[in-house]
Parts: C-alpha cells; sequence; structure tokens
C-alpha cells in the first residue's frame, strides 16, 4: 500500500469518508458490518469490502479497529508559504509549533484540539517527531485533514519567517517566567510545545518572545504535552473573546 494511508476505528473512519482526501477502499467486518459507515460509504461512493477480522488486523497493524478500516491517499503536508498567503488578511492568528513530540497519542489529541480552536495551521520537524500515522490520524478523528500541518527541517528558521510575518513566539515551558493567563494573544500568536519529558529544545526557546507557564497548585507540578496546549489554546481564545466585548 505504499503512497497510501490508513484509518481505522468507527469515528476515524466516518469522519474520514466525509472529509477531504477522496478514500480509495474500505474493509469491514464480514460478521457484523457497521451499518451506518455501509450506507456513508454508499452515499460517497466509495467501494467497501467485507473482510474477516484476520484481515482487518492485517490491514490496521494489529490496532484496534473496531471492525473498519480505510484506505486513503498518502497524507500531504502543507507549505509553511502556503500557510502564510491563506492568513495573509487575518488580525488575529494562531499556529501552533511542536518541538519534538513522540508520542503519537499526544500529537493526534494536539491535532484535534487545535482544529477545535481554530488554529490556522500546526508546524512539526520532519525529523525526530512522529509524523502523521493512522494511530495519530485514529486519536486526532479526522482532524489532520481539516487543518493544516506543515513539515520544516529547520524550527527557527520557520519561527524567524513567522516572526517577519507578524507573529509573536509564546513558547510553554515549565520554568517560564511569564504566566500563561498574563499575556495578550490578541494579534498573531505562534504557540510552541516541547516535547515529552524534555520540553521545547534551548535554541527554540531563546528564539521565543514569551516563556509561559502554568501555575500549578497541586501535588502534580507537570502537564502532559496535548493538556497543555489545550490550556494554552483554550487562554487564547478567552483573551480574544475579551477584547471582541
Amino acid at each position: 500500500m505504499e503512497g497510501s494511508s490508513i484509518v481505522f476505528g468507527k469515528i476515524p473512519v466516518k469522519n474520514a469518508l466525509e472529509g477531504i482526501r477522496k478514500p480509495i477502499r474500505l474493509f469491514l467486518n464480514r460478521d457484523h458490518p457497521d451499518r451506518e459507515i455501509q450506507s456513508l460509504a454508499s452515499r460517497k461512493g466509495v467501494s467497501y469490502k467485507l473482510v474477516d477480522e484476520k484481515e482487518l488486523s492485517r490491514l490496521s497493524g494489529g490496532n484496534n479497529h473496531q471492525g473498519a478500516v480505510l484506505l486513503l491517499p498518502a497524507f500531504e503536508y502543507v507549505a509553511l508559504d502556503d500557510v502564510l498567503s491563506q492568513v495573509s488578511e487575518k488580525k488575529d492568528s494562531t499556529i501552533v509549533i511542536l518541538d519534538g513530540i513522540e508520542d503519537p497519542v499526544n500529537f493526534g489529541s494536539i491535532i484535534r484540539t487545535s482544529c477545535a480552536f481554530a488554529c490556522d495551521a500546526i508546524i512539526i520537524r520532519d525529523k525526530r517527531q512522529v509524523q502523521v500515522t493512522p494511530t495519530v490520524s485514529k486519536i486526532a478523528t479526522g482532524a489532520e485533514d481539516r487543518i493544516p500541518i506543515c513539515r520544516v527541517p529547520n524550527l527557527n528558521q520557520a519561527m524567524d519567517i513567522l516572526k517577519k510575518n507578524g507573529y509573536w513566539i509564546v513558547c510553554s515551558a515549565g520554568e517560564g517566567k511569564d504566566a500563561f493567563d498574563e499575556i495578550d494573544y490578541n494579534g498573531r500568536i505562534v504557540l510552541v510545545v516541547g516535547s515529552e519529558g524534555f520540553g521545547a529544545s534551548q535554541i527554540v526557546k531563546k528564539n521565543a518572545d514569551y516563556l509561559a507557564s502554568i501555575p500549578l497548585e497541586g501535588e502534580i507540578k507537570a502537564l502532559n504535552a496535548s493538556i497543555a496546549c489545550a490550556v494554552f489554546l483554550s487562554q487564547i481564545a478567552s483573551c480574544r473573546r475579551r477584547k471582541d466585548k
């Protein structure tokens, strides 16, 4: 299946059938085919094949497929220049940069959250970072096709380009001196979220305009990457809503 990608699980498959990429083939459990997915595939003109559990397990790489596997064209990343062209007229804009996220569950959750908060793009490194995999797509539940995802060889070069286009860089950092809820997020903002356990790299932190922390009063003194991202994006949205009142 070179040149293609796989989505598995009932909700991700349903969302993918409604998504941008034209599905190639749908595979459903022969003994218990999901009627809703069957009906949706028929309406979308997507052919499906009823197969046994063993074949579904093979197609999904042994993952929890829930009786549905969808074959899609290969995922296409978006060029940063194209994103900047699309947001050229926007006053308020949010772009998320991920510095070395390795857990596909975290990445999928961040994609879904970024889409929910109407971020304009996600930027990742092309190496030493989890890419858009079937597991990422399953967690993102189709959001990976609804928000531009860019791959770049150098995050600092991308940050410099964004700065030249009017963006301020806010980096999530546990040791940050700026409280996350005391920053003015109006205008063009880049949110940088670092890797699990290590955070953003020193060179990325040095290039940021703000190093922002989330004050935690409980016994747990750190949040995982996807939760921290959600907290920041919620605050960004709240800040802009207050401005509009």
